[in-house]
């Protein structure tokens, strides 16, 4: 499960991330939009802009880094920048205060965040649909197995970029539930999948094998 968690924050850090947050920066007030194109500063506003997006971005960095040496203060520090910073960065800084939470053994915690930003309409859906899929991993193997599996549902559409991992944890879920040919079924799509990564490709490959009659 920690090789499935490091993957997706991998998969949100690089691939992912420069696209995403190009997108959000268009997320800005609209009274400053309206004020600055009233005096013909659109110049001076994409400066400023660059510049809040800047220094979120560094806070964030502290933030992170806090956390990871301080977990008690470091929760905090993301859960302000959450509050304070740009679309973008507020929505990274709970990401990353779930994944605080959860590191410090408080995955109800980080499960409340998850769950909060999954029916937050003002949070992107790419980012709310791994929300669920980061709090279903912690149900997967308790007493709401079965109500994460059906969270999952959507998110293993061939349309959704988090289908991969989604279809993983739903066949782990099939496993722990004693369904065999459905998590072996499972993980034989994502076997033969040539659009899932090697990492989930050789795992799934991995299961087939083991579940083999």
């Amino acid at each position: 499960m920690t090789d499935f968690i490091q993957e997706v924050d991998e998969d949100l850090r690089h691939e992912r991330y420069k696209r995403l947050w190009d997108k959000y920066g268009s997320y800005v007030a609209i009274a400053v939009v309206a004020l600055v194109v009233g005096i013909g500063g659109s110049v001076a506003y994409r400066d400023w802009q660059k510049s809040k997006r800047a220094e979120d971005t560094q806070k964030l960095v502290q933030a992170v880094e806090l956390s990871m040496t301080d977990p008690k203060l470091g929760p905090d520090s993301l859960a302000s920048l959450a509050k304070s910073a740009s679309a973008g960065v507020g929505t990274l800084a709970r990401l990353h205060q779930a994944a605080a939470f959860a590191r410090a053994g408080d995955a109800p915690k980080a499960i409340e965040i998850y769950d909060q930003m999954a029916a937050d309409g003002s949070v992107d859906p790419i980012f709310r649909d791994l929300a669920v899929l980061l709090a279903s991993q912690y149900r997967a193997d308790g007493p709401e197995a079965a109500s994460a599996a059906l969270k999952l549902a959507p998110l293993i559409q061939d349309t959704n970029p988090w289908r991969h991992p989604a279809l993983e944890l739903t066949a782990v879920i099939a496993l722990g539930q004693g369904d065999k040919g459905r998590a072996r079924d499972i993980f034989r799509r994502l076997a033969d999948d040539a659009s899932a990564s090697p990492a989930i490709r050789g795992r799934a490959a991995e299961m087939v094998a083991a579940l083999a009659d």
